[in-house]
């Protein structure tokens, strides 16, 4: 048991420390060695040193902390993404211990801490100051760079920054907090960004949330400076939140990924059954029965095989391999509000879109579908109405059109009076070329699933590589979000099997025969009402 800036110590056997710090106690205790000197030396080298006896973490002293510190320090110091378990030591490391590192080893540059919002990233600083503020090692060890009573000496606050003892003058201060949604700067450079806390529990309920903070931070890499770094930091909350975003970024034409990725789950092999790597077998037990345990402790927060739509198997396919013998669908699901002036501040969009069905069924009774043509966007029903009819014009026969019908809304004579002037001719009685689409009192999202979940799943719905790839990756991204985002495109899409179950295609034996030589068709042709 040894004293390091008085706190006592034990070595723990198997643990590879940085440097023998008994032997450094015990030269600076003989006075072979200048305290000083050497502590000063220790806090610019060692990331452990500074968690231990500089924040004062006693139970820091454990092998996952000491090796965490370590790779951290020798690794590479940009474009680094740590993903860790929550109580893990990940800010302790690197948002709070290396940033003050990097200070007192750069006390000339700017950084900047990013949260999503602001107010998160405040906590970070506030935890700093206090140390700046308060740690005597610091005041004794770099007279340099820490003043003797920062609150009263420098600019000291959470709003405006920290200013330290700096050789240079400029705007930014020496370390300042900022959020990406909300309080980004304007007009301010950092040679160092850490990106703290980006995806929390609050965001990953709001798809809409997840992509802005996305955009956002591609965005601040415009404040950092050439030559400057950045880290990344974090714990997963959903398969699709920011951090997914950015492990899965690239470099510029190549595969390899933009960021060297640090993957430390609560446990060995990233199971709940295997061996803690930091807690106590105790405290992982009991964290197993809450309900965030996959996504803070494993982080898995959901597990692909859980998704009720997976955009995965939305398959593409080549225009020219759509087979040509299909029957054309065009089905329309409007948007929330009709109402022009509110559309700016609406999210709901129109879905319009053009299936194209082959009329032939495998053993189970289903058909292979195509979206050959989309479009899914917020506008006034004018707007949607010119739309459809080019989609309309363009798509040649359609069978059937549908067209969502919610109360009193008239909007499918709109559209039928819209196509009679280019000489198109649609009829909403019983058994005309028109269908009204009516939710008929159903639950929404039980709808859609029962819909598409078992085609999907097994490989028959398939979209055109020709269809515009924004509205193909929102058809993904509501898919990838059901049932907690908008629904306007797949709610479309499950529409056609409303209009399909009435519908006659009264296939002659010959054409089914003919079609059977074909590589796609399949085992029985359908001659009666198509089974879906």
């Amino acid at each position: 048991m040894i004293k390091i800036n008085e706190q006592s110590f034990e070595a723990l056997p198997g643990v590879q420390y940085k440097y023998d710090y008994e032997k450094i106690a015990t030269k600076i205790a003989k006075g072979e060695w200048k305290p000083i000197d050497n502590y000063r030396a220790l806090i610019l080298d060692d990331l452990f040193f500074i968690v231990r006896f500089v924040l004062k973490v006693p139970i820091a002293n454990q092998k996952f902390v000491v090796d965490a510190c370590r790779e951290v320090e020798e690794g590479p110091k940009d474009y680094t993404l740590d993903v860790w378990a929550r109580e893990h030591f990940k800010s302790t490391i690197i948002t709070i211990a290396e940033t003050i590192q990097y200070i007192l080893k750069n006390p000339d540059h700017a950084v900047g801490i990013f949260s999503y919002v602001r107010p998160v990233s405040k906590k970070f600083l506030g935890s700093i100051m206090d140390v700046f503020q308060n740690e005597k090692m610091l005041k004794v060890c770099f007279p340099d760079v820490v003043y003797e009573d920062c609150e009263k000496q420098t600019q000291w606050s959470k709003d405006d920054g920290l200013i330290l003892r700096r050789k240079t003058t400029r705007k930014e201060p020496t370390l300042s907090a900022w959020g990406l949604v909300e309080g980004m700067p304007t007009g301010l450079h950092f040679e160092r960004r850490v990106y703290d806390d980006i995806s929390t529990e609050d965001i990953a309920e709001s798809p809409d949330m997840m992509e802005k903070v996305k955009t956002k931070f591609d965005s601040s890499q415009n404040i950092g400076t050439d030559g400057g770094t950045h880290r990344v930091i974090g714990t997963y909350y959903h398969h699709n939140d920011p951090l997914t975003y950015i492990r899965g970024k690239k470099k510029l034409g190549s595969d390899e990924p933009q960021y060297v990725y640090r993957f430390k789950p609560a446990t060995d092999d990233g199971t709940s059954n295997g061996v803690p790597v930091f807690l106590s077998q105790k405290r992982l037990d009991d964290l197993k029965g809450t309900r965030t345990f996959n996504c803070q402790q494993l982080l898995d927060p959901s597990p692909l095989e859980d998704m009720k739509l997976n955009p995965d198997l939305f398959l593409p396919i080549e225009r020219r391999m759509i087979p040509k013998d299909v029957y054309r669908f065009m089905l329309v699901d409007q948007a929330g509000d009709l109402d022009s002036a509110k559309i700016k501040t609406r999210m709901d969009s129109w879905a319009v879109g053009v299936v194209a069905v082959e009329p032939f069924s495998d053993d189970l009774g289903q058909s292979r579908v195509f979206l050959e043509d989309v479009w899914i966007n917020p506008a006034s029903e004018s707007e949607a109405i010119d739309q459809i009819v080019r989609m309309y014009l363009k798509a040649g026969m359609i069978m059937k059109l549908g067209v969502e019908k919610v109360g009193a809304v008239t909007t499918h004579i709109h559209v039928a009076n819209a196509l009679r002037a280019h000489g198109r001719y649609v009829s909403w009685d019983t058994g005309g070329n028109g269908v009204l689409l009516r939710p008929a009192g159903r639950n929404k999202r039980k709808m859609i699933e029962a819909a598409l979940s078992w085609p999907m799943n097994n490989g028959k719905i398939f979209y055109s590589t020709s269809c515009p790839t924004n509205y193909i990756e929102r058809l993904k991204m509501e898919m990838r979000n059901f049932p907690v985002w908008h629904d306007d495109g797949i709610n479309m899409l499950a529409y056609l099997y409303d209009v399909l179950k009435d519908y006659w295609f009264g296939m002659a034996e010959e054409m089914a025969e003919e079609q059977k030589k074909k590589r796609y068709a399949p085992t029985q042709p359908v001659r009666g009402w198509m089974s879906i």
